[in-house]
This record gives structure tokens, C-alpha cells and sequence, in this order.
């Protein structure tokens, strides 16, 4: 597959980004190769517009957004910006350079069972993060898996379905899915569950193994048959990867392995070594070096010529620019660039089209938000007062607001604004959600990304990242007619010069990274391998998927609950609250008591039904980590 030149009647930009061509087209939709103001190349996922008036085709679009933006995990790429209601619905996802495992096996062979196994590795951890988020995958065959420089990642989640109602068919009676690496249950149209994904796995494997799929037959007819009802040929296979691949391989879902069992099987894979063959690794560095050429160009964008140009609907016209002589150069990277690589994009969340040169953004950073003192930011940047006609049912005076800490380091009014408190939260995750109409300015924090929020009747809330790279930024939230007022304050936050430091930040828990406090190494015992990069990272919390998920978060408290003590020795000791649901739990350290606040390290596994006592052990080796990571306290 090559990058092609748009057609003259194409939008050039779509949302925030300018589309500089296409990488591909199929039955549903075609994917175009964007790129943000900073240079940052995108990728756009659009669904064809002949389609959009049959509610089959917008529904499965839509269930791709809800899908992907379900799931995390370093071994996927998630959705990072969408609009399903545009003329045209897109969504744009993390690019993550790399080659389609189809195309390295047939360009350069099958893989090497080391490959294979690291392979395996990624897969079935990307396979646990998205069984995880209450998904199957429904699709998972080579194309779907790209082979990334520091593993492999698995995309393109058009026809992932809810587990609680995982059906094969679609409301057509249509049976989805690619026919190669389709399970049993698929193939006959049964009930579908997370097993459905394992037997693709397996079938995959075997593909990078061996260059086929086990079961692929002259016919599709045939190729069906066997795979329903006939046992796969594995004389091809390395003996070495045997017992991984045969048990993912079985006819009865019930007798596959799961996702979270294979990688104990599996065990950590050896990091410093490149998981695959140098060709690929070379190859993936020449698409990143003509990329970064293709990216850096301005005027990059190529148009097939054609009668004119029709703008989407919400594309807004943009200054025109004397192209560069450096186009015809630009073009021609882009017309022969294979598309190796992953059909998804780190996004910058900006104008689109704002080529003027605009002041470099400041940067703002987790260690910054952990020690800001947020009441103090809050009351710099607002000043005496905010603007009467933003103050709906809210004293214009800042100080009649009464700012005061809150949990986990947070200000919040101790008076209702309206119908209620005002909370002003640094570091949390953000998660995308309706984009409004305002957009941070040049010169400030996160300058370029969009606010986002939600409202109803009871709230409202506003949010924004800080960067396009990062998935956690500052939130604001007050009462339903506050929206207004809120964009005011998240704007002005973001303008402060410099952000106020807590006054006693080194001798508090604010300023501890909670993703310090465990690691693949010492989680491997526990869970399994996990990926080097945590699944959430925010200024408080930190998560790692591997047979169970763990997570640790950081609290400013003052309720702590009345629970059961474990003592640890040393005068130390862990709360042990009891869980209402068997599958989850919490053990609390009380790392400091500040009058009437408490500084709390909680540590949360989430496990299986039935599995409380396992999951218990293992959030008090964690939390016992995690202790003895801590700064010590003076004196």
C-alpha cells in the first residue's frame, strides 16, 4: 500500500488536522494521513459517504469509537480524538510506526521463535487489556498487527463487540470477521467470548511461524470447514513453540488458555533485545526518516487536479499560502512511502490550518502538578474577581468562594457556586469527551488544545490535556449554568507565568510519583509480566494490566475508613478495608497525618470472581513495595 494524493474534490483538513493523503480504502471507510500544527502525523479513519444513510454502517462506526476508546495498554493504540456526528464521522488514533506482520512474513519470511514469542507476548497482553475493558476483538489476523520497533501493537477494533453481547452475526445476518483467522465459534455463528480471540491468536502465531494460516483452504467454504471442524497441521511449527500455539488452537473454547495464563507461560520477555529481525528494523526506520521529511514540510499536502474543491461541513477557510518549491519533493515522498505502519496517529489538538508562527508552548508537567499548591494557582489566576456576566448565581468576588484543599491535593469552594462546590483538580486523567468551542491561545499552557467537557442537569465539567502526547491535563467542575464560567477560569489558569509550589511539598506525599512505586520487575512475581510503560500514568495514580491489574494512588484524605490492621514490623502498618465485591482488593499505608488530613498510599488489585484471597496476597507484597520506596520521614 502507497500514499496517495488526494482527489480535487477531498477536504484537506478534517477536524484539527490537514490531510496530506490517503493510505488506504475498503469496503467501509478509508484512512487518511494527517498530520497536527507541531509536525505530528495523524491518521483519520472516515466512513464512506454513500454508506452513512444505512444504520448499519454508522452503528458499527460507532462502535469502533466506543470500543477503542474503552481500551488502554502499551500494546494497542488508542482513539485519541473523534467526531461521529460530523458529515463525514472520523476518528484519528495514536500512529505508531511500524510494519503489518502480513507484510513482513511475506517480504521477508516467517519470524524466528524467539520473535514468536515475544510476538506472543504483546498480543496476548494487548488481548487482556482489551478483554479487560468488556470487549472482544472479533478480527485480530496479521494485517491487524503491526510490528512496531518496540513491540507489536494490534488495531483496528470496526468490529469488536461487547462481551456481554457478542454475537457473530451483525443485524444483517452477515458473519463478520476475516475468514482465515476466524474462531469455530464465529464460523458457525455461535455465541462469541474473549476464547474467540485466543483461537485467532493462535492462528496468528502460526502465520508468523510458519508464513500461513493453519487452516486456510482453495476455497471459503473450505477454509470454514476446516477451522469448525478439522484439527490444524502443525508439522510446520518449531517444536519450541508447540505447547504455546496448540493449546490457543482447541476446538472447545472452554480448553483455551486465557490471555492473562499465557503470558505466565510466557514469563517477561528479554527487553534489551530488538524483537525482530534487523530487515524489519530497518524498514521501520526508513518509513520513520521519510515520514519525519513528509511531516516536516508545511505545504506537503498533494491534490490530484480535478473540477474543485468540496469543503467539509466543518472545515473553516484558511489562509492561503505561495507553496513551497519543496512540495514536488514532499509529493513524491508521499506517492512512493509504503504504508508499513500502523493506521493510527499522535494527534496535535490545534487550529487546523494556523501556518502563522505562533509562540512555542510552555510546558506544563506531571512533577509540576503533583507539588502545585492548586488553591494558590486558582486565586493567582483569577484575581479579585471574575467578569459579572460569566457569574451566574455566583458572587463575583473570589474570596467569597472560601478556596480550601480537597482530596488528593485539589481545591475546592467551601460554598456552593450555584447548585455546587467548585472543584479544581492538576493531573488527572482527562478523558475525551464533547469539544467546545474554545481553544487554549498562544502563549499559555497546553496552548492549541481544545477544552472538553460534559453537562447536564446537576453539573458541569471542563477539562483540558496539556499536550497532544499526554492523557491527563486539569479539570474544572461547578454547577449546571457554570460552564461558561468554568472555560473562563481553566483559560486563565493556563495563562498563570509560573505554578505556586505546595509550601511543605518535601516532606509530603504530593510530590511522590505513584508509578515509582512498583515495576515490571517487581510485579513479574505477582501478575506477570507487564509492559514497560504503566497502562494509566496520572500525577496520582498508576496502573499495570497482567493477570490481575494493579493500581496505586496517592490521596490527601480526612476519612479514612475503620479497618482491620495488618501490622508490617517496624511500627508500620497496613489497613485492610474489606471489599463489597470479591474481585477487588485494597490495602491503605497512612504515610503521614497533617492535623486532620491524612496522607494515604492505596493499593487496588482487581482480579477474577473468587479470587479475593489471592488478590489480597498480592496487594500487600505490592503495598510492601511500595512502602519501602517511600521518602523517608525526618525524624
Amino acid at each position: 500500500m502507497k500514499i496517495q494524493p488526494l482527489q480535487a474534490d477531498d477536504p484537506q483538513h478534517v477536524g484539527r488536522y490537514r490531510v496530506l493523503g490517503e493510505l488506504g480504502a475498503g469496503g467501509m471507510g478509508r484512512v487518511l494521513l494527517g498530520v497536527g500544527a507541531d509536525g505530528r502525523l495523524v491518521a483519520i479513519k472516515q466512513v464512506h459517504p454513500h454508506l452513512l444513510d444505512e444504520a448499519e454502517y454508522r452503528a458499527r462506526f460507532r462502535r469502533e469509537v466506543a470500543a477503542t476508546t474503552r481500551v488502554s495498554g502499551a500494546f494497542t493504540a488508542p482513539v485519541i480524538d473523534f467526531d461521529i456526528d460530523s458529515g463525514v464521522p472520523w476518528l484519528a488514533s495514536v500512529f505508531v510506526i511500524g510494519m503489518p506482520l502480513d507484510k513482513a512474513v511475506s517480504q521477508y519470511g516467517p519470524l524466528p521463535p524467539s520473535a514468536v514469542r515475544r510476538l506472543a507476548v504483546g498480543l496476548a497482553a494487548a488481548l487482556h487489556a482489551i478483554h479487560q475493558a468488556g470487549l472482544v476483538h472479533r478480527d485480530l489476523k496479521p494485517a491487524n498487527v503491526l510490528l512496531a520497533d518496540d513491540g507489536p501493537r494490534v488495531i483496528d477494533f470496526g468490529i469488536a463487540s461487547m462481551s456481554e453481547n457478542p454475537g457473530g452475526l451483525t443485524e444483517t445476518g452477515s458473519v463478520l470477521g476475516s475468514p482465515a483467522y476466524m474462531s469455530p465459534e464465529q464460523t458457525l455463528a455461535q455465541r462469541l467470548t474473549s476464547a474467540s480471540d485466543v483461537f485467532s491468536l493462535g492462528s496468528v502465531l502460526m502465520a508468523a511461524a510458519t508464513g500461513s494460516s493453519p487452516f486456510e483452504a482453495a476455497s471459503l467454504a473450505y477454509t470454514l470447514f476446516n477451522i469448525a471442524h478439522t484439527q490444524p497441521d502443525l508439522e510446520a511449527l518449531p517444536s519450541e513453540l508447540r505447547d504455546l500455539i496448540e493449546p490457543c488452537l482447541r476446538k472447545d473454547p472452554a480448553a483455551r488458555p486465557t490471555p492473562a495464563q499465557i503470558l505466565d507461560y510466557l514469563g517477561q520477555p528479554v527487553q534489551h533485545e530488538l524483537p525482530w529481525p534487523e530487515p524489519v528494523h530497518h524498514e521501520i526506520e526508513r518509513q520513520r526518516t521519510e515520514l519525519a521529511a513528509l511531516a516536516a514540510d508545511p505545504d506537503a499536502t498533494s491534490v490530484l487536479p480535478g473540477v474543485r474543491r468540496v469543503r467539509d461541513r466543518r472545515e473553516q477557510p484558511h489562509p492561503t499560502r505561495r507553496r513551497s518549491g519543496r512540495v514536488g519533493t514532499a509529493i513524491a515522498v508521499a506517492v512512493v512511502l509504503a504504508v508499513a505502519m500502523a493506521v493510527t496517529a499522535t494527534a496535535a489538538w490545534v487550529r487546523s490550518g494556523d501556518t502563522a508562527p505562533q509562540p512555542a508552548a510552555r510546558e506544563l508537567t506531571l512533577p509540576q502538578v503533583r507539588e502545585a499548591d492548586t488553591c494558590s494557582w486558582l486565586k493567582e489566576a483569577l484575581g479579585a474577581s471574575v467578569p459579572v456576566d460569566l457569574a451566574q448565581n455566583v458572587p463575583a468576588e473570589v474570596s467569597a468562594w472560601q478556596l480550601v484543599p480537597f482530596s488528593q491535593w485539589s481545591c475546592h469552594s467551601a460554598v456552593r457556586l450555584g447548585d455546587r462546590q467548585l472543584i479544581f483538580s492538576a493531573g488527572d486523567i482527562v478523558h475525551r469527551s464533547e469539544r467546545t468551542a474554545v481553544e487554549v491561545p498562544a502563549g499559555s499552557f497546553a496552548a492549541g488544545q481544545p477544552i472538553v467537557g460534559d453537562s447536564d442537569g446537576y453539573g458541569c465539567e471542563r477539562s483540558v490535556r496539556v499536550s497532544d502526547s499526554t492523557t491527563w491535563g486539569l479539570t474544572v467542575s461547578g454547577g449546571a449554568e457554570s460552564c461558561d464560567l468554568l472555560e473562563h477560569i481553566l483559560l486563565r489558569v493556563l495563562a498563570v507565568e509560573e505554578v505556586p509550589r505546595l509550601a511543605d511539598v518535601a516532606g509530603s506525599l504530593a510530590s511522590v510519583d505513584p508509578c515509582g512505586l512498583a515495576d515490571p520487575a517487581s510485579l513479574l512475581p505477582l501478575i506477570g509480566p507487564v509492559p514497560d510503560i504503566p497502562s494509566v500514568a496520572s500525577a496520582r495514580s498508576c496502573e499495570w494490566q497482567g493477570s490481575e491489574s494493579v493500581a496505586i494512588t496517592t490521596s490527601r484524605s480526612t476519612d479514612l475508613d475503620d479497618a482491620p490492621v495488618i501490622e508490617l514490623g517496624d511500627g508500620r502498618q497496613l489497613l485492610a478495608p474489606t471489599s463489597t465485591v470479591d474481585a477487588i482488593c485494597d490495602r491503605k499505608y497512612v504515610f503521614r497525618q497533617d492535623g486532620a488530613d491524612s496522607e494515604v498510599v492505596n493499593v487496588r488489585v482487581h482480579g477474577g470472581a473468587g479470587m479475593n484471597e489471592q488478590i489480597c496476597a498480592t496487594a500487600e507484597s505490592v503495598a510492601r513495595t511500595a512502602i519501602d520506596r517511600l521518602p523517608r520521614q525526618p525524624g
